[in-house]
């Protein structure tokens, strides 16, 4: 007989991957695929969901055709980005791209919001800072008062995800915690928050996805589709999460004893918890993950997207470095920038908020800067300024999550950076605590198979963990560089209040 697999896939902002693991959590083949983000327009950042479609096809697809005989998919699970938006007409077809999480084109109704509304208390029933653009809330208000044909067109105000599982299965569902990232759902009733799609949007309950728990299972997908994809079309398929919640749940954590420190396109430092944490200064979100479990944290816009920015604007001139160090792609080449240059960078300060910011300070208005640029820095200098500049921002989010969840004794790196022995480092020594770096490769990927195997009974408890959510590595903190990293840290608070308090 066949032995059981489980596939998680992961939909992230500007990739999408499919990941086949083993019963112990052990990845044994993946396919990943990227696509473009559609920047057209000045604060515009969408996706086209025909696109996603096809990427979502093909990587299932070439997936399955890499299945050896004695392998059997036993069920799926589906991460996904978060904060998503696509508005669809009565027969599911879209009427607009998807909005992402960097759109901010939202930023007056945002404003809006906070003017007109008990932001505070709207904080504490969905777990959202709802006065900031990044939140569904505000772009569906977006769409009202500036696309009112759209707006009132639309049959059903949905995320990509809801979308990519109404063209698998014809049915418009959402999972709580994607439900519980737009702003609109209550974290203690589960269910849309009516007052506010009421008072705030105009808009009913029956407009939207109907919401289900996280191990909700789908099956069924047509004979063609299947066909398509080389699945059975009876395996079954979760209705997932979110995808930095189930990083936070791939890399092994079930409860506040332990952070997920998680750098890919974005950044976030997230904690489980058994009760919702919500934090009076709204600097830090809290999601729902199940009826017993929340995770609560914040998020950075601007993680791995700024190195990808740096590679993409100076690609030709790092390729020739690449070429001539002999690395393995330009990744490795800004790894060994950041380790010739000096902790600090020579007094260079990189603001990375290319695309504005989230947690904690929650301004959509911020942009890049780089301060203290003079004639003895390099492109080298930039590189590692950048690295610094994502961690110093990383930091004052853990600082944060901390100062309302003192209970946290350990922190785990996962996503991207955690490739980057480098980088790592530098984490360490800028928030001065050991980083424990998690086996897992492929966190959200992983947490999305493990709720598949927690849905089909083959973990029989939620927080009975898999062998392979270990932590592997530490890097402690070098205490050479703690003092420089001090000060670097406080350079970098005092050029963003002077900018932008």
């Amino acid at each position: 007989m066949p032995d059981s697999f489980f596939m998680g896939i992961d939909l992230g902002t500007s990739s999408i991957r499919a990941v086949v693991f083993d019963t112990r959590g052990k990845p044994v083949l993946s396919e990943q695929e990227e696509f473009p983000m559609i920047t057209e327009l000045e604060s515009h950042a969408e996706i086209d969901p025909e696109t996603i479609y096809r990427h979502f096809i093909s990587v299932v697809r070439n997936c399955m055709l890499k299945l050896s005989d004695n392998m059997k998919i036993k069920a799926i699970g589906f991460s996904t980005q978060m904060h998503s938006l696509v508005l669809s007409d009565e027969n599911g077809v879209p009427l607009t791209r998807v909005m992402t999480w960097a759109d901010n084109r939202a930023y007056q109704q945002a404003e809006s919001i906070k003017r007109n509304y008990d932001c505070l208390s709207l904080y504490k029933r969905t777990g959202c800072i709802v006065q900031h653009p990044l939140y569904p809330l505000s772009k569906i208000l977006w769409f009202k008062e500036q696309r009112p044909d759209l707006f009132n067109q639309a049959a059903c105000f949905m995320t990509v995800k809801s979308y990519l599982l109404y063209r698998l299965y014809g049915s418009y569902i959402i999972d709580y915690t994607d439900a519980s990232a737009s702003g609109l759902f209550n974290l203690r009733t589960f269910n849309w928050d009516e007052e506010i799609l009421s008072q705030i949007l105009g808009l009913s309950a029956d407009r939207f996805p109907r919401p289900v728990p996280c191990d909700y299972l789908l099956s069924g997908i047509s004979r063609s589709l299947a066909d398509e994809m080389c699945l059975d079309p009876d395996i079954p398929m979760t209705a997932g999460s979110g995808d930095g919640i189930l990083a936070n749940l791939g890399c092994g954590i079930f409860d506040a004893s332990a952070m997920s420190s998680t750098v890919g396109t974005s950044g976030a430092v997230r904690t489980t918890v058994n009760s919702p944490l919500l934090d009076d200064q709204q600097r830090t979100w809290c999601y729902c993950l199940s009826k017993d479990r929340w995770v609560a944290g914040g998020a950075i816009n601007n993680g791995g997207i700024v190195l990808r920015w740096l590679r993409d604007q100076f690609k030709d001139t790092f390729q020739k470095d690449v070429d001539k160090q002999g690395c393995r792609d330009i990744y490795a080449l800004f790894d060994q920038y950041a380790a010739k240059i000096p902790a600090g960078c020579e007094q260079l300060i990189f603001l990375p908020l290319l695309t504005g910011e989230r947690s904690p300070n929650w301004n959509a208005l911020t942009r890049g800067v780089l301060y203290g640029l003079d004639l003895r820095h390099s492109r080298q200098h930039i590189v590692k300024a950048a690295m610094e500049g994502i961690m110093y921002q990383m930091y004052s989010v853990y600082q944060a999550l901390f100062s309302i969840n003192t209970d946290t004794r350990q922190i785990r790196a996962s996503g991207g950076y955690a490739r980057s022995d480098i980088w790592l480092q530098i984490q360490a020594d800028i928030f001065g605590q050991p980083i424990a770096v998690s086996h897992v490769k492929e966190a959200s990927a992983l947490g999305a198979a493990y709720l598949s195997m927690l849905a089909t009974g083959t973990v029989s408890r939620f927080d009975e963990g898999l062998p392979e959510m270990t932590v592997t590595r530490h890097f402690e903190p070098d205490e050479r560089h703690r003092e420089v990293y001090r000060e670097g840290y406080k350079q970098y608070t005092e050029v963003y209040d002077r900018l932008y308090r």
